[in-house]
């Protein structure tokens, strides 16, 4: 599917509760989520003393995210099924004490 740049800035003005409501419908839709990664593992955002592990319905907004960020890290966006997250990260996020941040925008 591909975004218009109006559905893509209107979402990125939205509060997060509808956010969250819009990437849920989106990645069941597709069965798909997007995530940022390094060469050699996941990357995750830090919120105080809570480290999240990003998500977004479409690559698009993951990369207005990093873009809008000014560390200059570099990183990958990695499309995952649902059943890989299921298989692959969920225990990942439990072992490293993670919660998932749906959706952020910086």
């Amino acid at each position: 599917m591909k975004l218009t740049d109006k559905e893509i800035n209107s979402m990125l003005t939205q509060s997060p509760d509808v956010r969250y409501s819009y990437s849920l419908k989106r990645i069941a839709d597709s069965g798909y989520l997007w995530y940022m990664s390094s060469d050699d593992s996941y990357m995750c955002i830090q919120a105080g003393d809570i480290r999240l592990f990003p998500v977004w319905p479409f690559k698009e907004y993951a990369e207005k995210f990093v873009s809008s960020m000014s560390n200059g890290h570099k990183c990958n966006f990695s499309k995952l099924n649902l059943e890989e997250f299921s298989d692959k990260i969920v225990d990942y996020l439990c072992e490293s004490g993670m919660s998932i941040g749906v959706f952020p925008v910086a």
